[in-house]
């Protein structure tokens, strides 16, 4: 009688816990977000804003805030999943800091949350656009999900982030641009649904410049990266004219061409950058980056400088890519230790074309 009791007892536990996992999946899968191919705002403008002929452009993966340089990551073969309260407010304050320092007048911001349980809820958007309320702020999503389970014993939990675009002058468009990569069942329900933010802005010579804000696959499961790189290749190369000018930057998690990382950098168990396929732009386009410095730590340790023997690898995933008529004032990749971020921020200078010169001529790689 008693075992028949106990029996009864674990196959009850066993149904009840079954049933738990199958409402948990059901409820995310009507939850899951589901963003629409394209989606566009106009913005309506009594008198028109022009951007000038020479800009400065930043482009930083700033991991929420909460990936500063005392972390390191459980999916990246580390142990921890966040940072304190005090510490991920603390970086936030440095990265808005640091940003008011460079003073760009573009800046390309990725994994932004907005309200996430990895950050405390605190809603970085809404600092990012109290901080810099003279610019204009354009917000995507490409990760919104009610509750991440992994890891079991400490889930991510909830997750809204995604990537913004910050500009002194304001566009006259913006389009989300879902890219056609995706994770298959069930693990999309959990994972990002990644995009480009595209702004369109008049400049003072009469072009327009396309600036996009890009935060590509890292975790490539069956060639997500080389879809989302066509499928990217054919949106340039469909939207450039003689008059249209396009700047794309961010966070690739891919290496640009020219540049050869170490043995070191490849052979990582977690996070494995490929080279860019430059073949698929073309001459009309060209890869800018800074090869002297590392953008991108590794999250598998904590950083503790270049003095700790088991520190870990760095590499170049945050670069620029730009139709080949604007002319390449600077580039260069900030070093900032990786205090609070993960990745460094990359700083651009460019000029438009000077159409009554002709084409700027294509200048020497750094």
């Amino acid at each position: 009688m008693r075992n028949k009791l106990i029996t009864r007892l674990i196959k009850g536990g066993a149904i009840t816990i079954l049933s738990a996992i199958v409402l948990f999946f059901a409820f995310s899968w009507v939850a899951e977000y589901r963003p629409e191919e394209c989606e566009i705002t106009l913005y309506d403008k009594i008198r028109p804003e022009y951007l000038p002929d020479t800009l400065t452009v930043v482009s930083w993966n700033i991991g929420y805030a909460g990936l500063g340089d005392n972390m390191d990551f459980f999916y990246d073969g580390g142990h921890r999943v966040r940072d304190s309260k005090e510490r991920t407010a603390y970086n936030l304050e440095e990265i808005i800091r640091t940003l008011k320092e460079i003073n760009a007048d573009l800046i390309l911001l990725q994994e932004v949350d907005l309200n996430s349980h990895r950050s405390y809820g605190i809603r970085e958007v809404d600092s990012l656009q109290k901080a810099f309320s003279e610019y204009h702020l354009s917000f995507a999503y490409n990760y919104k999900v009610r509750w991440v389970p992994i890891p079991l014993k400490n889930p991510i939990g909830r997750v809204n982030s995604g990537v913004v675009t910050l500009s002194r002058v304001g566009p006259f468009k913006t389009e989300r641009i879902q890219y056609p990569s995706a994770f298959s069942f069930p693990v999309r329900l959990f994972n990002l649904k990644r995009c480009l933010l595209s702004s369109y802005f008049l400049t003072v010579s009469g072009d327009t410049l396309i600036v996009n804000n890009t935060h590509n696959t890292a975790y490539d499961t069956g060639g997500m990266r080389d879809t989302e790189m066509n499928f990217l290749a054919n949106e340039l190369n469909s939207g450039l004219t003689p008059y249209t000018q396009i700047l794309t930057g961010g966070d690739w998690n891919q290496y640009p061409p020219d540049y050869t990382p170490s043995e070191e950098e490849l052979s990582n168990e977690y996070f494995v950058p490929q080279k860019v396929d430059e073949t698929l732009f073309g001459e009309k386009f060209r890869f800018v980056f800074d090869a002297r410095t590392p953008s991108l730590r590794y999250l598998d340790h904590v950083w503790a400088g270049n003095n700790n023997e088991s520190r870990p690898c760095t590499t170049l995933t945050d670069f620029f890519l730009l139709s080949s008529p604007l002319k390449i004032l600077s580039v260069e990749t900030l070093p900032l230790g990786f205090r609070s971020s993960d990745h460094n921020p990359v700083l651009l200078r460019i000029a438009m074309p000077d159409h009554k010169n002709g084409s700027p001529e294509k200048p020497t790689q750094k």
